[in-house]
């Protein structure tokens, strides 16, 4: 008898729609990205809004909106495409057949310059998931490549206090470790760590040190593990494969459980080979390597449509039925569901 398809939850996709441009995905082999994300048996994953993560320009809250609008756009559009804003939206996006879009976020200084007051606006416009840092200092707190970690701020924990208030989720991938412990601690509600590995397993200041998974496991928190190649490599400069990646899933299940582990690719399909290069290698080399555009995922692991593949991996390295469950959406609706309100509820 085949396995019933689990649900899939991407806690960082990175994009359906590419902010400025309004583009999707491109096709490959024909095939149109989110047909090929549907088939995989993704149901929901997190989008960038804004600038920072996925392009290039100011990331202010007026290109906030902007890539706000896209999505309405797209979503009057595209009646595959589901906004979710409650884990009700995930279960029917499951049941039609279609993919849940979760406005997520990757930095959230500059997208409220200073007004926390924003915070709850982003909230009534469906944003679920909001990253404190990116790789760099903030008002907020220190992101994970600053030399000197100085934690959060009081700014951020009154950015942290509006978060929970509004019933959205802490994001703490990017940020820097003692910043990542300080808000774990601060927070009322559950945080996340949307798309980072283990530093144990490869010493990256992208992943996540055991003192902090520790900490995240220890309020009920899930760590989505990434397909980054930088980041689940066994040696340096040789790419790792869907092996390397369930390592670091194995590691978290075995010394915190298995319920503080999920997948967030942190895909990028959309990415442009001029911003790689230009932008992203020059301004980021200690996390880009020497990876190129088309090897910078694991082998085998390395676009939306190997979630397919998940399934079948995790099965042979010995998890039980209800550990891949756990690990492919359920941690991670587990924690939507005890944060997210519905609008009429904020």
């Amino acid at each position: 008898m085949p396995h019933e398809s689990p649900l899939i939850i991407d806690a960082m996709g990175s994009a359906a729609l590419l902010p400025a441009a309004q583009l999707p995905p491109p096709a490959r082999n024909g095939r149109a990205w989110l047909d090929r994300a549907l088939a995989s048996g993704l149901t929901a994953m997190n989008v960038t809004m804004g600038i920072q993560g996925v392009a290039q320009g100011a990331d202010d809250f007026r290109a906030y909106l902007h890539s706000l609008h896209g999505y309405f756009s797209y979503f009057a559009l595209e009646p595959r495409l589901l906004h979710v804003r409650t884990t009700a939206d995930i279960m029917r996006a499951r049941r039609e057949g279609r993919l849940g879009i979760i406005f997520g976020c990757q930095g959230l200084d500059l997208k409220i310059a200073g007004d926390p007051s924003l915070i709850l606006i982003m909230a009534k416009l469906g944003q679920r998931i909001v990253q404190l840092a990116y790789n760099e200092r903030s008002a907020i707190g220190c992101g994970c490549l600053e030399p000197e970690d100085t934690g959060l701020t009081e700014f951020g924990r009154i950015c942290i206090r509006e978060i929970d208030a509004a019933g959205m989720i802490v994001d703490l991938a990017h940020a820097g470790a003692r910043t990542a412990r300080e808000a774990i601690e601060f927070a009322e509600g559950t945080p996340v760590i949307t798309h980072a590995n283990v530093r144990a397993l490869r010493d990256h200041p992208r992943n996540a040190p055991d003192d902090v998974l520790a900490a995240l496991a220890s309020r009920g928190g899930v760590i989505g593990i990434t397909a980054y190649a930088p980041f689940c490599e066994k040696r340096a400069g040789e790419r790792p494969n869907l092996d390397s990646v369930i390592d670091h899933i194995a590691y978290v299940a075995d010394r915190w459980g298995i319920d503080h582990v999920g997948i967030g690719s942190d895909f990028f399909e959309g990415e442009s080979l001029i911003r790689f290069e230009r932008v992203f290698r020059q301004r980021y080399p200690s996390i880009v390597g020497e990876y190129t555009i088309d090897t910078v995922y694991a082998e085998g692991f390395e676009r939306v449509d190997d979630f397919a593949v998940l399934p079948a991996a995790l099965r042979s390295r010995g998890f039980a039925e209800c550990e891949v469950a756990k690990v492919l959406g359920g941690n991670m609706l587990r924690v939507f569901a005890q944060a997210w309100r519905g609008p009429a509820d904020m």
